[in-house]
């Protein structure tokens, strides 16, 4: 037995006048489950948790852990059984609609996943993640603005996680609402200051408003984050281009060099991305003149 069990029998039991058992409980072998999967664990956790499920059958709580490290390691099937199992103990179990919204998700049935985060949602309220895939699940089925409104319900429940302004950032712009997609990305980077995708796309959204200063400000900071970027040097030389400062664009594209096919399909996208909105932006005024055509290996495609 381990050392970690000897001091939780013994936290569990001191003090109470009750001498330790010997034998750990159901609830000692989910919190060390609950460790091994923290520490990446997850075929561990798996064991320790069907130790839990031995001991308590009927405790929905570790059929449910189960449920969510078998769906970890890609086995649905032994994660239905699971969840279904813990469903017929607890009906009104959060937790295991979630997971079984996941299942259904993995599988294309996304009417039925929407209805089950949908549960889970209305049973565990105060949970952002889950607030969070029931947006991504109506984004992916077209359902926009009810997206929008289970996203800000997950910043109200966690307003510093960045995760959480970033994608709602990114669903405005999507919908061409710039400056809500401006303000979320912000408050994104502000969050998380040394996520360089993060940085990278509000670099591309103050390039897009031809706030060129600050776009080479968030790209450099880019850059020092992940120096052998090849891509984050051509989209800053794109942000000196569009200043008008011909030399330095010219640098930064021959820094970048010739781009690799991720690299190369990377800027591609954000480029597109910008185009895409750029009618949705009023009154731009980038110069377009001393703007050197890119060298080959950042050429549009």
């Amino acid at each position: 037995m381990s050392q970690w069990v000897h001091k939780e029998q013994a936290r569990r039991c001191g003090g109470n006048g009750q001498q330790p058992s010997d034998e750990p409980t159901a609830a000692m072998y989910q919190e060390i489950g609950d460790q091994a999967c923290a520490d990446g664990h997850l075929h561990e956790a798996i064991e320790y948790y069907k130790r839990a499920v031995r001991l308590e059958g009927d405790n929905p709580d570790y059929h449910a852990r189960l449920g969510d490290a078998y769906l970890s390691v890609e086995n649905a099937s032994q994660a239905l059984s699971h969840y279904r199992r813990a469903l017929e103990v607890n009906p009104g179990h959060g937790d295991t609609h979630f997971g079984l919204a996941e299942i259904y998700r993995r599988f294309g049935r996304l009417k039925g996943a929407i209805t089950l985060y949908r549960k889970a949602v209305l049973l565990v309220p105060n949970n952002p993640w889950y607030h969070y895939r029931l947006a991504s699940a109506y984004t992916q089925a077209g359902r926009t603005e009810l997206a929008i409104a289970e996203l800000t319900e997950a910043i109200r429940l966690a307003p510093h996680e960045a995760f959480y302004h970033f994608w709602l950032g990114d669903l405005y712009l999507q919908l061409h609402h710039v400056a809500d997609g401006m303000r979320e990305l912000e408050i994104a980077v502000s969050c998380a200051p040394y996520d360089d995708y993060y940085c990278v796309r509000l670099g591309m959204a103050y390039t897009l408003l031809g706030r060129g200063e600050e776009a080479v400000a968030i790209f450099r900071r880019a850059i020092r984050l992940r120096p052998r970027s090849a891509s984050y040097h051509c989209l800053l030389a794109d942000a000196y281009a569009t200043m008008g400062y011909a030399l330095r664009a010219a640098m930064h594209y021959e820094i970048a060099g010739e781009l690799d096919p991720y690299d190369k399909e990377y800027v591609a996208r954000m480029r597109r991305r910008n185009t895409d909105l750029a009618p949705f932006v009023p009154d731009l005024n980038i110069p377009t003149q001393s703007v050197p055509p890119p060298l080959d290996g950042c050429a549009d495609d």
